[in-house]
């Protein structure tokens, strides 16, 4: 089994950050605050360090970044990982904060991490994101989310099935400038597949 790779970035974190066995553990920038709260020790601290200007670890491994870039922190932990090898992320801390953009960057990453076939969870708060494609399907029960919101993240997604949820679809179509998935209810298990684009599944508990 692949390793996992924890990216914890400066947004909100209200939730305790989950490590798997043998997890590698990246804090872009002032993400590292939150890994400190919750007693996480990083592998690798990344970013330009206009946020976070307090000390940083000894013995920790450090890449600094230029303050004028043309990706964020973030993006940067994410390529980083993806030339060492890693396939599986589980990224905190991407949403909220004061600052909205930096949450609509990092949703661009979601697609951006989906057309490079990763496997990528976003975790805010009592919610959980990830993508949906044409190679990989989800299926959820009821009891971990019984509310959930679908959008698509491609210009246009085809062959959209939502099966087991209170608003069901078949063979549909989900364009980007509308937002139809919005608001479902999962019945006993919902299951959620497209043939042609990636789409964006927020899933609530």
């Amino acid at each position: 089994m692949k390793k996992t790779c924890i990216i914890i970035a400066g947004g909100d974190v209200t939730e305790q950050i989950y490590l798997p066995e043998h997890a590698f553990v990246i804090c872009a920038d002032c993400g590292y605050l939150h890994a400190l709260k919750q007693q996480i020790i990083p592998d690798l601290l990344v970013g330009d360090f206009d946020s976070y200007t307090d000390q940083l670890p000894e013995k920790t491994e450090i890449v600094r970044l230029p303050i004028e870039k043309d990706v964020s922190d973030t993006w940067y932990a994410v390529q980083w990982a993806m030339e060492h090898g890693f396939e599986n992320f589980e990224i905190y801390g991407a949403c909220g904060g004061e600052r909205i953009d930096h949450t609509i960057a990092n949703l661009q990453l979601m697609r951006f991490m989906a057309m490079k076939h990763l496997n990528a969870v976003l975790y805010a708060g009592i919610q959980i994101l990830l993508t949906v494609t044409p190679e990989k399907s989800f299926c959820f029960q009821k009891e971990a989310y019984p509310h959930f919101s679908v959008f698509a993240l491609s210009n246009i997604c085809r062959g959209v099935t939502i099966k087991g949820a209170k608003y069901a679809l078949e063979n549909a179509e989900l364009v980007s400038h509308f937002p139809l998935g919005l608001s479902n209810e999962t019945e006993d298990q919902a299951e959620i597949s497209v043939q042609e684009g990636n789409l964006l599944l927020i899933l609530t508990k």
